[in-house]
């Protein structure tokens, strides 16, 4: 989205006229849906990661009873 500025004489406001590019804008939502998809992605791998973790916490643990009962 580009600005255009015109100033009128003997005013001190600035009027602004947005230009809108079709194509710029479906750039843009594009992009937005593809960032949005990416953070679904990350959320879900980080949540993954979690369960792993705590998967070889457990496993550690175990393992730990196991030596000490040799």
């Amino acid at each position: 989205m580009h600005l255009r500025f015109s100033m009128e004489p003997k005013t001190l406001f600035v009027k602004k006229d947005f230009v809108e590019n079709p194509d710029f804008e479906a750039f843009k939502a594009e992009v937005k849906e593809e960032l949005s998809a990416q953070k679904s992605q990350i959320s879900e791998i980080v949540q993954n990661q979690k369960t792993m973790a705590a998967k070889q916490e457990e496993m550690s643990v175990d393992l730990k009873a196991i030596l000490s009962i040799l």
